[in-house]
């Protein structure tokens, strides 16, 4: 059987590159590593070093390497992101570019059980999810969760999921999945952010299953948590919720927040402190703000700092109590600079 030469120097080109994924990689001030290169992300080549994934940055390895990386990637499946209408949660086709969609399923007996001492008896959970443009599941992606003040008992029943158009349009266009969950009977937490026993977190780790079971690459995403005023206090226990389910939480961003609730959340559900240490609070509060004073920002980031947070920024705009968006952007930027676990 004949091999034409151009076909046959592809595929021991595609053979040989295989075979050697795993090679010692030398930056540029000659410190070398042995480990098998995984993906390309951007401008970082991501490789397996003894069982934990560890992101290079291109522009600091040898010009070998670097060409390797290139190769290499030359010989890889093209991923295609799912069109839109073929993704899904809880059997409810999701579309991408920014606009919200809510899936729900009924809550399970566990979750149930959270609420069987309180007013409400919800029977649903609720999900509100916006996609950004070419989202593909499979691959790496950061999820922001939002989550609502809770100032009335009408804020309640309206729940996380009404507040979700405020972050979607432009967290969506920085490449950020969007979400906020409720139950059917509106925000699992009470008023003035009173857990219902034990409720929120029921209802979130219920969520992640979800979300996890519709794409298994969930739980190793990036995830940060946003809110302004009351909204900001309960992203406090968000991040609580998603760090009590073991997801890799790397951002916090408060908007008009005058209180810091950390050591609330830590109590109710329970994680541990030490998850703390990669997460970067953002503070963005109006330099007139009569309700979050400028002296409320500067004491929340003082007692944020005592907490165990990994880095903390304080930002102060021109402007009273209003969400700034310029700031919000700046805070997601911010966020996908951390390392993956």
């Amino acid at each position: 059987m004949m091999i034409r030469k151009s076909g046959a120097v592809l595929l021991l080109s595609g053979l040989f590159l295989a075979a050697a994924s795993a090679r010692v990689w030398t930056d540029t001030t000659g410190r070398k590593i042995d480990a098998e290169i995984v993906r390309l992300e951007g401008d970082q080549v991501v490789v397996n070093l003894k069982g934990k994934e560890v992101k290079l940055p291109l522009a600091k390895l040898s010009a070998d390497d670097r060409k390797f990386a290139e190769e290499w990637q030359k010989t890889q499946p093209t991923e295609k992101a799912a069109p839109a209408g073929e993704v899904s949660v809880c059997g409810t086709p999701l579309k991408a570019g920014g606009a919200a969609t809510t899936v729900q399923e009924p809550l399970s007996a566990a979750t149930l059980k959270k609420f069987s001492k309180a007013d409400a008896k919800p029977t649903q959970l609720k999900i509100a999810i916006a996609l950004p443009s070419g989202f593909n599941p499979a691959k790496p992606q950061q999820v922001m969760w939002v989550s609502a003040p809770i100032n009335s008992e009408e804020e309640r029943r309206r729940g996380n999921i009404a507040a979700i158009d405020g972050y979607a349009g432009a967290a969506t266009q920085a490449g950020w999945v969007v979400i906020a969950a409720d139950t059917d009977q509106g925000n699992p937490r009470l008023e003035d952010n009173q857990n219902s026993e034990g409720g929120d977190l029921a209802v979130h780790k219920q969520a992640v299953e979800a979300l996890t079971k519709a794409w298994p690459a969930f739980k190793s995403w990036k995830f940060a948590c946003c809110g302004f005023s009351g909204g900001a206090k309960a992203s406090y226990f968000r991040a609580g919720d998603l760090l009590a389910c073991e997801l890799n939480v790397v951002g916090l961003f408060l908007g008009g927040c005058n209180q810091d609730m950390t050591a609330n959340a830590r109590d109710e559900t329970g994680y541990r402190k030490s998850g703390l240490k990669k997460v970067r609070v953002f503070i963005s509060n109006g330099k007139s703000d009569t309700i979050s004073t400028a002296d409320h920002a500067t004491k929340v980031k003082e007692s944020v700092e005592s907490q165990g947070y990994g880095e903390v920024r304080l930002e102060l705009f021109e402007g009273g109590h209003s969400l700034n968006r310029e700031e919000f952007g700046k805070a997601m930027a911010w966020f996908k600079e951390v390392p993956a676990k």
